[in-house]
């Protein structure tokens, strides 16, 4: 199946999913985008998650949330890791890495808190 194709069954199943496909096209690929129903926007072709902003300011706001889901995420491999280590291990070593990782995901939560109560403003 050439990639065209696939590309195509791509659209259609995010339509059937309740997708919408959008009048704008992906900044990397330039194919169409789609809004699930989460809200996320996404290419179908080159799976980027792509950020429409109206501004400058709300193009500030979205690198920082994204910069904040980039931490969480690294955050949560970390802890996975540790988690792992500290299983196989006889020792706690390794357990305040575990505690520093859990405080910063606790930080992160904060913030993003904060940005979404600034956001409702």
């Amino acid at each position: 199946m050439s990639s065209s194709r696939e590309n195509i069954k791509k659209m259609a199943e995010l339509l059937k999913s309740g997708a919408t496909m959008l009048s704008t096209i992906c900044p990397k690929c330039n194919s169409p985008l789609f809004k699930l129903r989460s809200g996320e926007i996404v290419c179908p072709n080159c799976g980027a998650r792509v950020f429409l902003v109206k501004d400058e300011s709300e193009s500030s706001e979205v690198m920082v949330r994204a910069a904040i889901e980039r931490l969480e995420r690294t955050a949560s491999q970390k802890l996975v890791s540790i988690g792992s280590e500290l299983r196989s291990s006889e020792t706690i070593e390794g357990l305040d890495r575990l505690i520093k990782w859990l405080d910063a995901l606790e930080r992160i939560e904060r913030i993003k808190k904060h940005l979404g109560s600034r956001r409702s403003e």
